[in-house]
């Protein structure tokens, strides 16, 4: 067996957008040793079998991830750093959480959707920078949700305070006397915005840090179909329209797209040769997120709160 000369981790990759990924780069080249970071053991070990039947590269593995946890990723980080794999050359923070039936909270006391989709994100990158390669790559998937002049249909960010946002009494007091529905969109867009907050300050940092490391944000559309857990909360009629209405649609919208396609569009930003660092990608194409998403004060804010939170230090 050909062993592999780097290592990709991409979070969520048992299913979705994350399995797609995942299964354009393992084709690309048995180079690649792919570790599917999965919260369900068994689902990543299902997933890992279909992809090296499908790619016949036998360089992927499933690690137990589950960013609603820091003791879960503290493990991972620490397992990884004593795996037997390639350098690591690439992470790509894929998963994502979206809640409709009410607040949940992480086991460590903070709102779901900001624990999992920012700070459990957030942790995994700083406990693996060091272990990341000159030339390497961290890809956030973010969303155009978070942009209010795209019209998506879903509602515009509302960001606030980082204590507030954590805090799932105070998000619930924050967002006043909204369904349980536009809270959890609301929260959802409004962490895809952090998403690109903590890319830019992110970028900054590994600057200032003279690291040779590219960081970009991505853009995978809207993938409406039965490989997406987002609408695991929504009722009988709506996941209905969301697996077989809306996937039909992506002939004639642009921004509707499916999971094969935004796969491809991610493996391809991961493998490029050369990346602007610090850009945002929508699919293919490098264009700018929104002006919100641009506040230099917001992303140190959350930054420096994140760390805090964490127990980490604020330089890299």
């Amino acid at each position: 067996m050909k062993k592999a000369a780097r290592t990709m981790i991409i979070t969520g990759g048992n299913t979705g957008l994350g399995f797609e990924t995942a299964k354009v780069i393992a084709k690309s080249s048995a180079d690649w040793h792919v570790v599917i970071a999965s919260r369900n053991q068994q689902k990543g070990e299902e997933a890992v079998r279909a992809l090296i039947q499908s790619t016949n590269n036998p360089n992927i593995s499933a690690m137990i991830l589950d960013l609603s946890s820091t003791t879960s990723i503290n493990h991972f980080a620490e397992q990884f750093i004593e795996a037997d794999v390639p350098p690591l050359y690439a992470i790509v923070c894929n998963a994502g959480a979206g809640f409709a039936k009410g607040t949940q909270e992480t086991e460590d006391g903070v709102e779901a959707t900001f624990g999992v989709n920012h700070l459990g994100h957030f942790l995994l990158v700083r406990l693996l920078l060091n272990q990341v390669e000159e030339q390497g790559r961290i890809i956030i998937v973010s969303s155009d949700t978070h942009d209010p002049s795209k019209k998506t249909g879903m509602p515009s960010p509302r960001y606030t305070s980082p204590s507030i946002l954590a805090d799932p009494a105070a998000s619930d007091q924050f967002l006043g006397n909204l369904s349980d529905l536009s809270k959890g969109q609301l929260r959802y867009t409004t962490t895809k915005l952090c998403n690109l907050y903590f890319t830019y300050e992110l970028t900054y940092r590994i600057q200032q840090a003279k690291r040779s490391i590219s960081t970009a944000a991505f853009n995978p559309g809207m993938m409406p179909g039965k490989g997406s857990a987002l609408t695991r909360d929504y009722k009988p009629f709506q996941r209905f329209i969301w697996n077989n209405i809306l996937p039909m649609l992506r002939f004639v919208h642009p921004g509707i797209r499916s999971t094969r396609q935004s796969g491809k569009d991610l493996a391809n930003l991961i493998m490029m040769d050369s990346m602007n660092s610090g850009a945002y990608w929508d699919g293919p194409k490098q264009i700018p997120s929104s002006d919100e998403s641009y506040n230099k004060e917001r992303a140190v804010e959350l930054w420096n709160w994140s760390s805090r939170k964490l127990g980490l230090p604020k330089d890299i």
